[in-house]
């Protein structure tokens, strides 16, 4: 049972991501912005003032545009740096001219303090999502190692229309988002 749901998952994964990775530049550059102003009003109407955000990477959403607009409006953004055992440590985001290389073609805010605080809010990247919230990540564990240690945080899930499905495979370490935001709201 357990090796059927993996090998979905895998299937699932590796779908998602050719679908992601096939999307036009220009569409992409809509949807991201889409996906940017919903997660601006969200943002808004929950008062947050630390955010945790994964830095995107290959084909996922573009969120550059609205790190930035949140940096000059006084939010503090966090950012993760891939440890190994499914660590992340989390390091101010100040720009992405702050930037250095991480693990699995990542990037990650320079600094060597750690950030061990609390979030108000933590945008959470994956492949795949359902209206309710069951997340599938890219299978190495990060973020169902992380959001746990943060009960408080209220989660959002940051994907495409097409990455919203209406069921998943989820196993039990699986952490369900509070909200999923795919720009299909507007």
């Amino acid at each position: 049972m357990a090796d059927t749901i993996r090998e979905k998952k895998k299937a699932l994964r590796q779908q998602m991501i050719a679908l992601r990775d096939a999307i036009a530049p220009a569409e992409h550059a809509g949807m991201s912005a889409a996906i940017r102003t919903e997660l601006l009003h969200l943002i808004r109407e929950r008062k947050v003032r630390v955010l945790h955000c994964f830095l995107p990477m290959g084909s996922e959403v573009d969120l550059y545009p609205l790190l930035d607009e949140l940096l000059e409006q006084g939010v503090a953004i966090y950012a993760p740096k891939s440890l190994k055992a499914r660590v992340l440590e989390n390091y101010r985001y100040m720009g992405q001219h702050h930037l250095v290389p991480g693990v699995f073609g990542t990037r990650h805010p320079a600094g060597n303090e750690p950030y061990t605080g609390t979030f108000d809010m933590i945008l959470v990247p994956g492949l795949a999502f359902t209206a309710s919230g069951d997340r599938l990540g890219y299978g190495a564990g990060y973020y169902d190692t992380f959001l746990p240690q943060h009960p408080e945080a209220f989660t959002v899930a940051v994907c495409f229309p097409f990455q919203v499905h209406a069921q998943l495979p989820v196993e039990p370490h699986d952490h369900r988002m509070a909200q999923v935001v795919s720009g299909a709201a507007g």
